[in-house]
């Protein structure tokens, strides 16, 4: 810039103060007049100084040069540098002095309006604004009917100030502005379907009211209900209604205050949303979340379910692309669990598709968090803990809603006033959409139903009560927070999932497609791996209905529910339905006219049903049950191969078959026990080695074997021919069979030999007259009887004609503890032996010998 430029810019602040000196009002005008409109010139003014003499001026008696002045400082303060500028200034009070001033006229109302929005932008202005007098004298300017230019700048004031200065909130709420604003809204919106200029005016009033419901303070929603007919509700419902987006955010804002939900319900707000969200071309994440908090009281969730919410709801859930929302979208359904219409509309409309969605999600996390703290576990090379299984303490603490306090209430419960629950379940309070708005505490739904899982005298009601949790509303906002609040916000909805399904097991009417594989395979399997009790309990109850026995028989759940943490439990339930007459009648009808399918599995499964002998001999041999096992035992490719296996290792069992007591086998060879002990007086060999059939030799100790048996020693040291010989021939021995016998003679250890070759050496025991040796041989390979060597120790006991030792390996097989995998790993063993069939009718036998004599 030129210094001629410079001297001319620098001549208007001399000029400026020359004119207010000589008080020479055209030459002040004409001096504030280039500073408006020459952006370099005002620059340079403000460098020098000026911003003192403008804010004096505000106190100057011509309306020209007031709105003006005005008008450049409203502009100036639009920035923060000039904000800090005056700071210490006496702008507040003196344009508040000014607003005062109702003879003014509109026009300078209107410019001190914008200028106390704009230094309102800052905390500190808007607190010096507030003790100046600024919010009332903006409601005493309210009051007179002046033009929508100063509606729109005072009412930008004002939620600056309430913004930017939490301590001018209070004396706002007293003086009754908001009540204001809402009725300028409503004039204004009738005025604007003839004129579309006051869709400004609308726009400002609904962004102020947004700002107010910041607090969610009650006595904000009920100063906006206006005057009469609940006007102001009414007006914000309408602009929700053209898609305003203001509208919809100010309407989720007073959804949160709890005492606004049934009056906004009256307006149609419901109605509203649903119809918005149905008619979305990009969800609003406050729309719906308008939605799901509606569902906290019971006058909005009728409304809801009308409107065909329900279904909209559950056709999000289903939707994978909104699966941000799921959360906030099931503890919405969660909230009609006591409203059985509802219920209904929700099984027809796929809620059980979306638990088993969420089923299997909760499964797959289970497993990720198993190997995520094995793998930490690893790394810190430490011992492995005891598993911490995921518990969930019941409270007697119940919420009438999450807004209203009530401390009284736990269904069920000996202390409640009414076994029923209220109509307004207690919930979780939705964390604002905006990031700087306030959260509150909250509290989820408490379910009624039972606890029992042993004792049968407790009545069916169990408390299940969700923990006190915040819902995030806003997905992306939780993607930015900490990884543990993303992780809290999908377990709560875990439990959601659980609350809904929960809701489903109480009903006493049969639900469709409750029992099916789907939801049963879900639920088991994340019983299996997360443990979680409340998920016990379900499937308890599930089990407990007698309608769904015959599907979850017919689907192989008996198998499955041996495998599941505390089978036990399930077992019980599964076997007190089995053992009525009804349900004895259903198994008798399927085995005589059922689908093959349906037949071999419930043969199958009965065996672990039923514990009367009686009733298992009607159903097994006059019904064909019996049969239909051992088709399937017959066939290795079967798919109830194992299950058949352990079915009837369990029949067995449930029959008490006792395997016999072993003392000595029977042996083809017979010898006399009358030996002579002929003596002579020639020298005999100290060791005799003996020869095989297989031509191998095993050297003895000829004296030792003398000692121990008389049939050695009449061979040996009498008057047979192997008398004296230091090499004697022995048939029909094995070699392991008399090393064991030889070890066993000598006191040696012999716990690591085959059981082929302790059950050799027992025989050869007996045959050699060794009565001590052979009682341990006998005690010790039918102690040595495990699932590895059944299948052995029976094919040696066919093979030797030891009948009692092959009934007992079998029996022993029958009712030995084992699991599973080594039931059927013993079961095969005896298929290896060649000789199966045998095996199969010998176990046949047994299994009908005791069922005949029930």
């Amino acid at each position: 810039m030129s210094s001629v430029d410079e001297r001319q810019e620098g001549t208007i602040l001399r000029e400026l103060v020359k004119h207010i000196k000589s008080e020479s009002k055209s030459g002040i005008l004409s001096c504030l007049i280039r500073l408006k409109n020459d952006s370099k010139c005002f620059k340079h003014f403000v460098k020098d100084g000026g911003l003192g003499i403008l804010i004096n001026l505000l106190n100057y008696q011509n309306m020209k040069i007031l709105n003006v002045t005005l008008s450049i400082l409203a502009n100036a303060c639009m920035t923060s540098d000039t904000r800090e500028k005056v700071r210490e200034s006496k702008i507040a009070s003196r344009v508040v002095c000014i607003i005062k001033h109702i003879k003014l006229g509109n026009t300078i109302h209107c410019r001190a309006c914008r200028l106390i929005g704009n230094l309102a932008e800052c905390d500190w202005h808007a607190q010096s604004l507030c003790k100046a007098g600024a919010i009332q004298a903006l409601v005493e300017l309210f009051k007179v009917d002046i033009n929508m230019q100063t509606y729109l700048m005072g009412i930008r004031a004002i939620r600056n100030i309430w913004s930017m200065y939490e301590g001018s909130r209070e004396e706002i709420l007293e003086s009754g502005i908001i009540c204001r604003i809402t009725n300028i809204l409503v004039s204004t919106k009738e005025q604007s379907e003839i004129d579309k200029k006051y869709l400004e005016l609308i726009e400002t009033c609904l962004k102020a009211m947004c700002a107010f419901l910041s607090t969610s303070d009650p006595r904000v929603g009920e100063q906006m209900r206006g005057e009469k007919d609940l006007q102001g509700y009414r007006c914000i419902v309408q602009c929700c209604d053209t898609n305003n987006k203001v509208a919809i955010k100010c309407l989720y804002n007073l959804c949160q205050i709890a005492e606004c939900r049934p009056i906004l319900g009256n307006s149609g707000a419901v109605e509203t949303v649903i119809a918005l969200i149905k008619d979305r071309s990009e969800l609003s994440k406050e729309t719906l979340a308008s939605l799901c908090v509606f569902c906290r009281e019971a006058v909005n969730r009728s409304r809801v379910r009308l409107g065909f919410g329900l279904e909209l709801m559950l056709s999000l859930l289903r939707d994978p692309k909104h699966e941000k929302f799921h959360p906030m979208l099931l503890h919405a359904l969660a909230q009609f669990i006591y409203d059985s219409p509802s219920i209904v509309i929700m099984v027809k409309n796929g809620l059980l598709d979306v638990i088993v969605t969420r089923l299997k999600k909760m499964v797959t996390e289970t497993m990720f968090s198993e190997e995520t703290n094995a793998s930490k576990k690893r790394g810190r090379d430490s011992p492995s803990g005891k598993q911490i299984e995921s518990k969930y303490n019941k409270m007697s603490l119940g919420r009438f809603s999450s807004d209203y306090y009530r401390d009284d209430w736990s269904p069920g419960s000996a202390a409640s006033v009414s076994s029923s629950p209220p109509s307004t379940p207690p919930l979780p309070f939705y964390d604002s959409v905006e990031s700087d708005e306030n959260t509150e505490d909250n509290y989820s739904p408490v379910c009624s139903d039972t606890e029992m899982l042993d004792n049968e005298d407790e009545p069916q009601a169990e408390v299940e009560s969700l923990k006190s949790c915040k819902s995030m509303t806003d997905p992306d906002e939780c993607r930015n927070s900490e990884k543990g609040n993303k992780s809290n916000i999908w377990e709560y909805a875990n439990l959601w999932t659980l609350v809904l399904l929960s809701r489903l097991s109480h009903s006493d009417d049969p639900i469709d497609r409750l029992a099916d594989p789907a939801i049963i395979e879900a639920l088991s399997a994340y019983i299996k791996h997360a443990k979680n009790p409340r998920a016990s309990r379900i499937l308890i109850r599930i089990i407990r209905n007698g309608a769904y026995l015959i599907p979850l028989l017919k689907q192989g759940f008996v198998f499955e529910a041996q495998t599941l943490y505390g089978s036990e439990q399930y077992t019980r339930q599964l076997c007190a339905l089995a053992e009525t007459g009804g349900a004895i009648g259903e198994l008798t009808s399927i085995l005589l006219r059922g689908e093959e399918t349906h037949k071999l599995i419930i043969a199958v499964s009965i065996p672990f049903l039923i514990k009367s002998r009686y009733t298992l001999k009607s159903l097994l041999n006059n019904h064909g049950g019996l049969r239909l096992i051992f088709r399937v035992l017959s066939d290795k490719q079967h798919s109830l191969y194992e299950n058949a296996i352990w079915s009837i290792c369990r029949l067995a069992t449930t029959l008490d078959v006792q395997p016999e007591i072993i003392e000595k086998y029977q042996i083809a060879y017979t010898a006399s026990t009358d030996f002579p002990k002929v003596y002579d007086s020639h020298p005999k060999p100290a060791t005799v080695t003996f020869e095989l059939d297989d031509g191998t030799t095993v050297d003895a100790c000829r004296q030792t074997l003398c000692q121990k048996s008389d049939a050695f020693s009449a061979m040996l040291e009498g008057n047979f021919s192997e008398s004296g010989k230091k090499c004697v021939k022995l048939r029909n021995t094995s070699k392991e069979g008399l090393d064991t016998l030889l070890l066993a003679l000598n006191g040696a250890t012999f716990e690591n030999r085959t059981i082929e070759s302790l059950l050799d050496a027992v025989l050869l025991a007996d045959k050699f007259l060794m009565a001590d040796v052979s009682d341990i041989l006998t005690e010790s390979s039918i102690s040595k009887l495990n699932y590895e060597n059944f299948g052995r120790a029976w094919n040696w006991a066919r093979m030797n004609s030891c009948h009692e030792l092959r009934s007992c390996c079998i029996k022993r097989f029958l009712t030995a503890s084992m699991t599973k995998s080594e039931t059927v790993q013993a079961f095969q063993n005896f298929f290896i032996t060649g000789c199966f069939h045998e095996f199969l009718n010998e176990i046949k036998e047994i299994i009908n010998s005791v069922l005949c004599q029930c």
